[in-house]
């Protein structure tokens, strides 16, 4: 039988493309000699060519060849060998060819090649499916991703009315989940959730996967066609009317545009989770060029004036400065929790190599790329950088490559986004504003040519390979230029004390006053009246005074408010309504709660610490990202990441339980050193995190349950037949009633997700009843089954157990239970006749 190798053997000899399962790296090459203009290049024919003999090196342990032409598209003699290409034998229209291991001497890397395991797609992730919940089957699944992502929606699905619930799962978990189908759950009569994504792509791509369960349009956007307008104005209707369900937006978008429907809703009491996905980039965005994160606290409050609902916030990658930040914003009113389970990354192996100079560095990277696997992206940290190592690559010969920055346009990003998930490029070149969103799952190798200025910013970035769970390469190629530039990053554009207080007077003195003791703060004005600082009222100006205000919010001198945008039906005009929503945006409603805000004594003592708190964060995160670039490090990589993401416990001001982290490593120079092997922690698996849920229970089971917490309903086993008829009305009564935990063995699937209810399922075999959520539980005991003594002595919530009639006490197997247990208990045939069943 012909196989994928194989097949790309014939395509080359005859182009025929018939074979109907090409692997991904197989196909990308096929789409690479067919391609037409200048993206057609023998540079990356050659490299691509390269992938797939290695891989097929890798799976088969032994050399693989392939015969190819000597006729462009592909490459000559010079163009194979650069690209780690041996010529074995030719003729004179063929070579017959294959691929050296890549071993470079300036990566000390002895005898281990750098790309030998993400050629071969080695499975690094560990952790397995398991059994789901009867209500997966609204988006088509029957199990869950982890363990990890099982309990994080049970979480949402129990938290209590107007909480907070931070959300903390490692990438590829299946995160986003954890939003998307609560959602779709309290939406089935009426109902919308909105999710805050930070880049379009990532709203996009929610889109497309919810695609199958939702028909019209979810991901709201720019778009000024008339197509774009028209499909905005009818979600927004969608969401006024309680249709629309789910919708993914940046944090301009909401607060511009669309807030007022939200506002309608929130009337309707028609809002039922309000999401931030990637919720760090509130901390480490909110604070820079994408001030719209942190006037979400002041939309979501003014919001739960008018209505209940949830608020989740979703990320991989929590600090304790992060963590700190999320909690002031979103702590109140009722209910902080974290749900977390945080196991580092498997799949990347580590490669650090210092470069005396840029001329050096430049060999190396193109070398890199001539041999690492595809696709391939390259970090840079700023617009200049990329520009230049996308001329070196263009110099290079290489074609299939686009670039991103924080400069690029919306349809720029939009057709990068297109091109990389249909092959069309195989490497990007970026600034860290690529990669949120983009769900790529085979990137194979990911370059730094830059030191990141945080250790997390870092993981983030090498964390966009390997997400399908599979061996990736990360390789970092520095300077001593780098540093620098790291250090001037790093450096948070936190204001002085003297000059934040200068811009909060300045603010303060043109306030307006509010509703309710609250104040209209402008955020346009110039910080003084001095030379130097009357003329400063542009974009620049306006977000220092946006820093103040978040500053002065964090240290607990003010609480940042909100206002609902002008509606268009309020103005004659088109142009008196455009006039008003320019002055709202140049606003801030804020109410003050230290009512010495104005004294430098206060700034001194309130919000110096905060502002040095920050420093000290980032200085830290520096100081890891600096360590980990050391040729002769003290300790494993995956210790360096486990300090920057475990969260110590605390006591005060409240209670906050520790984030520890399960360590992983694909490989580093600690572990290449002492001849260890890639490793991965096992994913930890987090217990309920709402211990008094609030749950309902149906009057009829009330008033059976009487004083209890427990009832047994025992079944004669000898008529089967007969119990397992009236079994499935009584389980539906039940559900009815309030249950929703149930466990059994084989029942999982007669349970049926009813309107307003979600059940969760257990194993009886393996449950443990501790580590259940505190909701009203049913038990189902088969014949055989070993009963367990704690449900019949531990129940802070109702528990029904049906059992067969002949169990035995679970003290003393001489007697049966019916004839012992003092508490409330009927026979089945009992039980559904006064239930009316």
């Amino acid at each position: 039988m012909v196989n994928s190798f194989q097949a790309l053997q014939n395509f080359i000899q005859t182009g025929d493309t018939s074979f109907s399962n090409f692997e991904a790296c197989h196909q990308r090459l096929i789409d690479a000699v067919k391609a037409e203009g200048r993206k057609r290049s023998p540079v990356d024919i050659a490299c691509l060519v390269r992938h797939a003999l290695r891989r097929e090196d890798e799976l088969q342990k032994g050399e693989a060849f392939i015969k190819v032409p000597r006729t462009f598209p592909y490459p000559d003699r010079e163009t194979w060998q650069q690209s780690g290409i041996k010529i074995v034998g030719e003729g004179s229209d063929y070579y017959l060819i294959s691929a050296r291991p890549w071993l470079p001497d300036w990566l000390n890397c002895a005898d281990e090649s750098p790309e030998s395991a993400a050629f071969k797609e080695t499975l690094r992730r560990n952790y397995d499916p398991v059994p789901g919940d009867p209500f997966l089957k609204l988006v088509g699944l029957q199990n869950y991703r982890s363990a990890a992502q099982r309990e994080a929606i049970r979480a949402v699905l129990t938290a209590p009315k107007n909480s907070t619930l931070v959300v903390n799962l490692p990438t590829g978990s299946g995160k986003s989940l954890c939003a998307q189908l609560p959602a779709l759950m309290q939406s089935r009569n009426a109902g919308v959730s909105v999710v805050v994504v930070p880049t379009t792509a990532l709203a996009l791509d929610q889109e497309r996967a919810l695609e199958p369960y939702i028909r019209h349009p979810t991901a709201y956007y720019g778009d000024d066609s008339e197509r774009g307008i028209a499909r905005r104005k009818e979600m927004k209707a969608r969401i006024r009317q309680g249709t629309q369900r789910i919708i993914f937006t940046s944090p301009e978008s909401l607060i511009d545009s669309l807030a007022p429907a939200l506002y309608d809703a929130a009337k309707q009491g028609l809002l039922r989770y309000f999401v931030i996905d990637e919720a760090h980039m509130v901390e480490q965005w909110g604070d820079g060029f994408r001030p719209a994160f942190q006037q979400l606290p002041g939309l979501r409050t003014d919001l739960l004036r008018l209505s209940s609902f949830n608020t989740l916030l979703l990320t991989a990658t929590l600090t304790a400065s992060c963590l700190d930040t999320l909690e002031t914003l979103f702590g109140q009113p009722d209910g902080f929790k974290v749900i977390s389970a945080v196991q580092l990354r498997p799949e990347p192996a580590y490669w650090f190599a210092w470069c005396d100079d840029e001329e050096i560095r430049m060999q190396r990277l193109v070398e890199a790329v001539y041999h690492l696997p595809r696709p391939l992206i390259i970090y840079a940290s700023t617009r200049e950088a990329v520009a230049r190592w996308r001329s070196e690559l263009s110099a290079a010969g290489f074609r299939r490559y686009a670039t991103m920055t924080g400069k690029s346009t919306t349809k720029e990003r939009s057709q990068l986004i297109q091109d990389w998930r249909d092959r069309k490029i195989d490497i990007v070149v970026a600034t860290s504003a690529f990669g949120l969103g983009v769900d790529q799952a085979d990137v194979r190798a990911v370059i730094h040519v830059c030191i990141p200025e945080t250790i997390d910013r870092f993981y983030q970035e090498v964390g966009r390979g390997g997400r399908d769970g599979n061996a990736a390469v990360s390789l970092t190629l520095h300077t001593k230029e780098d540093r620098i530039i790291a250090a001037s990053l790093n450096k948070k554009s936190t204001i002085t004390i003297e000059r934040g207080l200068q811009r909060w007077e300045s603010m303060f003195y043109r306030k307006k006053l509010a509703e309710n003791g609250k104040f209209i703060i402008p955020t346009n004005t110039s910080p003084s009246q001095m030379p130097g600082d009357i003329d400063m009222d542009g974009e620049e100006n306006q977000k220092w005074n946006i820093r103040t205000l978040t500053l002065m919010n964090r240290a607990d001198l003010i609480k940042l408010d909100w206002k609902n945008p002008p509606l268009r039906n309020n103005f004659d005009s088109q142009e008196s309504y455009f006039q008003a929503l320019e002055e709202h945006r140049n606003f801030r409603v804020i109410s003050v709660t230290n009512e010495h805000h104005l004294l430098k004594d206060t700034w001194e003592t309130q919000v110096a610490p905060v502002r040095s708190n920050r420093q000290f964060w980032s200085n830290r995160n520096l100081k890891l990202m600096l360590e980990a670039l050391k040729t002769n490090p003290q300790r494993c990589l995956s210790e360096i990441f486990a300090h920057a993401y475990s969260i110590p416990s605390r006591e005060a001001p409240f209670l906050r339980k520790s984030i520890n982290v399960s360590r992983a490593c694909g490989g580093c120079n600690f572990c290449r050193r002492r001849k260890i092997k890639a490793f991965s922690g096992i994913m930890p698996v987090p217990i309920p995190v709402w211990q008094n849920p609030c749950f309902y229970i149906g009057e009829q089971l009330k008033s059976l349950l009487k004083e209890s917490n427990l009832i047994l309903i025992f079944y004669d086993v000898l008529e089967q037949n007969k119990w397992e008829q009236q079994r499935n009305n009584l389980f539906r009564w039940l559900v009815i009633q309030g249950i929703s935990n149930v466990v059994s063995k084989n029942l999982k699937n007669i349970f049926t997700q009813e309107e307003n209810s979600f059940i969760f399922w257990f194993d009886i075999d393996n449950y443990q009843h501790i580590k259940m959520p505190c909701l009203p539980t049913l038990i189902v005991y088969s014949q055989g089954d070993n009963l367990s003594y704690s449900p019949l002595n531990h129940n802070q919530a109702p528990c029904i157990i049906l059992l067969p009639i002949d169990t035995p006490d679970p003290t003393r197997s001489d007697r049966r239970l019916i004839d012992i247990f003092p508490g409330r208990s009927f026979r089945f045939e009992s039980f559904c006749k006064q239930v009316g069943i």
